[in-house]
């Protein structure tokens, strides 16, 4: 049997573990054209949920649009229509509908080497971008008029950095008009998209239901990691899965990252274990060692006193002193810092959310 496990990329099946609350929570959402905000740390699973979701989606079509990356209203059009041209396969039609419906863009429309599907390229002018913005709606429009649609934005809270208030305000006031369309707003940077609509000031503020993506519980990697090896006529005890499980802190991408190197294993041991651990934590070294050459000296401090101390009591005056903090007010704002960069959790104590990096943290 090929391993079932993915180390990297978009999670399908075998590999997609569970979710079947979430799911049929989002399908809800999606079947009542109704909006949601769909947030969770980084790898942890929620771009590999939209298409599984679309994957089962009934009389609905799922769009998804990647703004990871994306720093201009340039890039977001173009990844909008790149997006909402998979509904139509095609070329002729698509080509009729663009060439009526954007008078202000000029398009490229070619076929996509590996899919033969067609695929729309812009040119915007300066002074034509809030006019390109409803055109390019008013093309998902017409795309709409003989099905329903869900429409996700994956890493939504890069548009905060297009063209500021305004352009969340236009955005805003388009999306508004279409209310049979059913939009997702994902995003991995906790901090900054929940602002985006929590946010009173904010032109997205209560735009759409709140659905944080929490942990895969313990129970339910047991039961789909013994599922896979029953498959290859095989066993793997409950505790070993739960000590993976345990290591990982259920993050999922690690978790199927462990057990993709454990497929081979004729037995899985603790000593096995040990050396998958440090061959991925050795594998992230260039990824860890930038991130914390990133951080201000302050946070630096913070980011070693929180793994050292495991979040509690931070504001103790010998350990304020022991990693350099003249006050209190300074480590407090090293902490919020950390929050904001999506490094840190705040629930009663402070927590490095990603496990591994922690654990290069306290052996460095």
């Amino acid at each position: 049997m090929k391993n079932p496990f993915q180390s990297t990329g978009i999670v399908k099946d075998p590999a997609f573990c569970n979710r079947e609350r979430e799911q049929q929570e989002i399908k809800k959402y999606i079947e009542n054209s109704q909006n949601i905000l769909l947030y969770s740390h980084r790898r942890y699973g929620k771009t590999s949920l939209i298409f599984k979701v679309f994957s089962g989606l009934k009389n609905v079509s799922g769009v998804y649009i990647d703004l990871f990356g994306t720093t201009t209203i340039d890039d977001f059009l173009k990844n909008f229509l790149r997006g909402i041209s998979v509904l139509e396969t095609r070329a002729s039609r698509l080509n009729r509908i663009v060439r009526e419906t954007l008078s202000s863009i000029g398009v490229n429309i070619t076929l996509d080497i590996l899919t033969g599907s067609p695929t729309i390229t812009p040119v915007v002018h300066a002074r034509e971008k809030d006019r390109a913005l409803e055109e390019v709606f008013a093309v998902l429009r017409k795309l709409s008029k003989k099905r329903k649609l869900a429409v996700a934005f994956d890493e939504f809270q890069e548009i905060a950095d297009y063209g500021g208030d305004p352009f969340e305000k236009r955005l805003r006031s388009i999306i508004q008009q279409h209310t049979d369309v059913s939009f997702i707003f994902a995003g991995s940077q906790r901090h900054m998209i929940t602002q985006m609509f929590r946010d009173s000031n904010r032109a997205f503020y209560m735009m759409a239901a709140s659905y944080p993506l929490k942990r895969i519980e313990p129970n339910d990697y047991v039961h789909w990691i013994e599922g896979l090896y029953a498959k290859d006529r095989r066993s793997i005890s409950p505790s070993t899965i739960g000590d993976v499980v345990w290591r990982c802190e259920n993050h999922p991408a690690y978790v199927q990252e462990f057990f993709f190197w454990l497929w081979d294993e004729r037995k899985v041991t603790k000593e096995i274990i040990d050396g998958v651990e440090r061959r991925i934590i050795e594998r992230q070294i260039a990824e860890f060692s930038a991130e914390w050459e990133a951080l201000t000296i302050n946070q630096k401090r913070a980011l070693k006193l929180v793994a050292s101390s495991g979040g509690n009591n931070l504001f103790t005056a010998d350990k304020l002193s022991m990693h350099g903090f003249r006050t209190a007010s300074q480590l407090s704002t090293a902490l919020q810092g950390l929050v904001n960069k999506g490094l840190l959790d705040r629930n009663e104590e402070y927590k490095i959310y990603d496990p591994l990096f922690r654990r290069w943290l306290q052996q460095a």
